[in-house]
């Protein structure tokens, strides 16, 4: 049984996140428990962020973030709920792809949090979008089926 509150595991993400976003990485994992994993939606053959990533790869996944947007990433919180070791965090993640395509993207973060450390985060995110943005693959209207209007 986790010893920490809702509102404390929700700071714990919190600062998690703004101690990554200002490059404080050192201070970010060390919040982070040594058998964590952080999996990043999408299937891996298909968005070359997507899989999971162990405490030791979460800064080799910010390295391959820097070279999708080489002029940084800013990702903006917009949200923050906690109910016992659960923490879901909703945001925006903008910046702009080497081919000059600016990234616009909501995000969404599931994180578990136990006993002052975070045990699991799961990133979800619109992933046609980062394709198309990121790593220049778009998809024809008919291979996504297009959206039918109804009133």
């Amino acid at each position: 049984m986790s010893t920490s509150t809702a509102a404390e595991n929700k700071n714990i993400a919190v600062t998690f996140f703004e101690h990554l976003m200002t490059g404080a990485l050192d201070a970010a994992l060390a919040l982070v428990d040594e058998d964590a994993v952080w999996r990043v939606s999408g299937r891996p053959d298909a968005i070359p962020l997507a899989g999971a990533y162990k405490k030791s790869e979460i800064g080799r996944l910010g390295t391959l973030v820097a070279e999708v947007m080489p002029g940084g990433v800013r990702l903006t919180l917009t949200a923050a709920t906690a109910e016992d070791d659960r923490v879901v965090i909703e945001g925006t993640s903008q910046g702009v792809s080497p081919a000059g395509k600016t990234y616009d993207n909501q995000i969404c973060f599931s994180l578990v949090v136990r006993d002052g450390l975070i045990r699991s985060v799961r990133e979800y995110y619109d992933t046609i979008h980062a394709n198309d943005v990121l790593f220049d693959r778009t998809y024809p209207a008919e291979t996504l089926g297009a959206r039918q209007e109804t009133v």
